[in-house]
């Protein structure tokens, strides 16, 4: 018989958990990263919305040449042209609180949709100017949709 001790030293165990963790986490963020760098189509999602609305914002250039699907409804200021809307969604700033947010896009019928019709469209980023430069959606493909029964993103993270 064969009789094996073995000491447990916590702050030790504590130390190896937290090192596995960490490696959990920086091997998803990474798997996250290599996967957003690959695909050439971003689908936004209510989840992720905002968060690549503002990287895109802040870092045009990695975005580019990239086709994007998403949903949101029609907005336009009074300065756009015959061609020009927001890709809007409604972000909430608290349980009381929502902003408009969202890309601005060109396509050559938008006139064919009234302000405030949900859409679903299809396109590719480029790099435009609206009162300084910014990205701007290059519509391939845009169709009316029902309004979606969860309407509002969160900010980002």
């Amino acid at each position: 018989m064969k009789i094996i001790n073995l000491k447990v030293s916590v702050p030790k165990i504590l130390l190896f958990l937290i090192i596995i963790i960490a490696i959990i986490f920086v091997f998803s963020a990474l798997v996250r990263f290599l996967n957003f760098a690959t695909n050439e189509e971003i689908v936004m999602t209510n989840e992720n919305y905002t968060t690549i609305l503002k990287d895109c914002h802040q870092n045009i250039d990695n975005y580019v040449g990239k086709k994007i699907h998403a949903t949101g409804y029609v907005f336009r200021a009074n300065d756009f042209k015959s061609n020009e809307f927001v890709l809007a969604r409604d972000m909430l700033i608290n349980n009381t609180e929502a902003q408009i947010v969202g890309f601005l896009c060109q396509y050559p019928n938008a006139n064919e949709f009234e302000d405030n019709v949900w859409i679903e469209i299809a396109g590719k980023i480029t790099k435009g100017d609206y009162h300084g430069e910014m990205p701007i959606v290059q519509i391939e493909s845009m169709k009316k949709i029902t309004t979606p029964e969860d309407i509002f993103v969160h900010k980002p993270e």
